[in-house]
């Protein structure tokens, strides 16, 4: 069964410290969350490096994923110098990801200019493509829309 929500993603400045932090609090609220292995993992979006960790969940629950920006140059190092730790985007998968951006287009939802290929740190192969629907179209929430993926070994993987 498909995902409602693949994941929701949270900005935060140091990832060692908030995988720790979570891992007590979903021991408590939901257990699931804990029971595979979190992984952090360094990956590139374009040409933007990121520092991942998912929290993965079992069959078709959302996921959490964190991320922290590399260095001070990094965009999301700006997103949370001006907005602070906390909620960065909603992720969707879709299975036809190029149809689902192009029909989103035709309805004058705002998109950015182009899908994005995403790949784990050191490969050259793009192994995701996602692209970002605009808060001015969402009221106020950046929403990603991503090949369909999984979580092997607590990495993060195309399916």
């Amino acid at each position: 069964m498909a995902k409602t929500v693949a994941h929701i993603c949270i900005l935060v400045a140091d990832i060692d410290r908030a995988i720790a932090d979570y891992i007590k609090i979903f021991e408590v609220v939901s257990p699931g969350l804990v029971e595979r292995k979190v992984v952090k993992q360094e990956r590139w979006a374009a040409n933007e490096k990121y520092i991942t960790a998912f929290f993965g969940a079992a069959s078709d629950a959302c996921e959490i994923q964190l991320i922290q920006a590399p260095d001070e140059r990094s965009p999301l190092y700006k997103r949370l110098v001006a907005h602070g730790e906390g909620v960065h985007h909603i992720a969707f998968v879709s299975p036809r990801l190029k149809d689902t951006y192009r029909r989103l287009k035709e309805k004058d939802i705002a998109v950015n200019s182009g899908l994005i290929d995403e790949r784990p740190h050191g490969h050259d192969a793009s192994d995701l493509r996602h692209f970002w629907i605009m808060p001015r179209s969402t009221h106020g929430v950046l929403i990603e829309m991503i090949d369909d993926y999984g979580l092997q070994d607590g990495l993060l993987a195309k399916e």
